[in-house]
């Protein structure tokens, strides 16, 4: 009976739980789709929510009986919003879960839910420029700023071949490593941890190799493959954006106070795939 136990909690412990939010827009319809791909990858259980904004207070009639009825109207209605998007990739999508249908604050609902249920990932798709100043407001917006798990932002629907993990310094590099130790664990989608070419001084390159040699050997203890390329660009432009355009998943890790001018938002503007941010 207890090795039976031992081997249901390793199970559980690697399934990845994720909280994907949905709307009725191209935009949420490509997350989904996305988010089926990686559950095809690892260990993955995918919960789709929608939240249904709730009209302003004074423009609900009546309150008690009335205001249930209302909101349960609202939720009904919403069902029947999402119920053709979510049902067309349910038939190829096994780990996909039956949607939730919220009526509320979306932002209040979202965090309510990921604190009382401990969600591994939240998923998005894109409804805003993807430009570093609208990178900035997205990932300190209310919702974003209070996550405690990675954020994947969708933007296009591409085969995820391998995952570039975008190493910038060296507390990002561990955080990057601790983060698919846990979730790409025995995947075998290639991992590439790519850091742009810098001169610096020696002891600055000696902690970051060390950074990049401890996450290499962290996840290929978890049966990660892993690449390690150094030839990238040193700074985000033109030949960077080039060097990313082609991948499926780029991963960064993301300062919790990151600012408007941050590198890591200057190279997650080059990015125009999805991504996967990793705060620390």
């Amino acid at each position: 009976m207890k090795s039976r136990s031992k081997i249901f909690c390793w199970k559980e412990y690697n399934l990845v739980k994720t909280l994907v939010s949905i709307e009725v827009d191209l935009a949420s319809s490509l997350a989904v789709r996305f988010v089926c791909q990686l559950g095809g990858l690892m260990k993955m259980e995918i919960y789709p929510v929608y939240v249904k904004e709730s009209l302003p207070h004074e423009a609900v009639v009546g309150a008690g009986w009335a205001s249930r009825t209302w909101e349960k109207e609202m939720i009904e209605e919403g069902k029947r919003e999402i119920s053709e998007l979510i049902s067309a990739e349910q038939d190829f999508c096994a780990v996909l879960k039956e949607p939730r249908v919220i009526y509320g604050d979306r932002e209040a609902e979202l965090l309510k839910i990921m604190q009382t249920e401990d969600f591994d990932l939240y998923v998005e798709g894109v409804h805003f420029a993807w430009l570093p100043g609208d990178l900035y407001r997205r990932i300190h917006a209310w919702l974003c700023h209070r996550l405690n798990s990675p954020l994947l932002l969708v933007r296009t629907l591409r085969k995820v071949n391998q995952v570039q993990l975008l190493c910038l310094d060296p507390n990002g590099t561990k955080a990057l490593g601790m983060l698919f130790q846990r979730i790409w664990k025995g995947c075998s989608v290639p991992l590439v941890l790519t850091h742009p070419s810098r001169q610096a001084t020696s002891e600055d390159t000696r902690v970051f190799r060390l950074a990049i040699d401890n996450a290499k050997a962290l996840l290929e203890q978890s049966g990660c493959m892993v690449v390690v390329q150094d030839s990238f660009p040193a700074n985000p432009g033109n030949d960077a954006a080039e060097a990313l355009q082609n991948e499926g998943l780029v991963a960064i890790a993301v300062d919790r106070s990151v600012k408007k001018d941050g590198e890591e938002l200057q190279w997650l503007n080059l990015v125009r795939t999805s991504s996967l941010l990793t705060f620390y």
